[in-house]
């Protein structure tokens, strides 16, 4: 968690101007993406009659994507703070969105 952290941090910072020029667009790309993740992988499972605690798994796998990852390879690899900024927004968000989702799934269990 903290090396997930410590390159966001430092991504932010290396694209700091970028991030202000296209920051609230930005992030509401990473918002429009999680939330057709969440809800393609959701009817997607129920397409295929998955139950109902399998099509609430596939919308959180399909949703919540590995944003930490995608940013260090945007360093390491594409040599590119810029292209590892929008993955920087994804993971923070996604870990929010993640938990939200879960929190109300919880308080309504799957009918039987």
């Amino acid at each position: 968690m903290g090396g997930i952290c410590l390159i966001i941090a430092v991504i932010t910072s290396m694209s700091r101007d970028k991030l202000l020029a296209v920051g609230p667009l930005l992030v509401l790309a990473v918002a429009i993406h999680n939330a057709l993740g969440y809800f393609l992988g959701y009817w997607g499972a129920r397409l295929l009659r998955l139950n109902e605690t399998d099509c609430r798994t596939v919308a959180i796998e399909v949703g919540m994507q590995n944003g930490g990852m995608a940013s260090g390879l945007a360093i390491s690899v594409l040599n590119s703070s810029d292209a590892g900024l929008a993955p920087a927004i994804f993971g923070p968000w996604q870990n929010a969105s993640g938990s939200v989702l879960a929190s109300f799934w919880r308080r309504r269990p799957p009918k039987a």
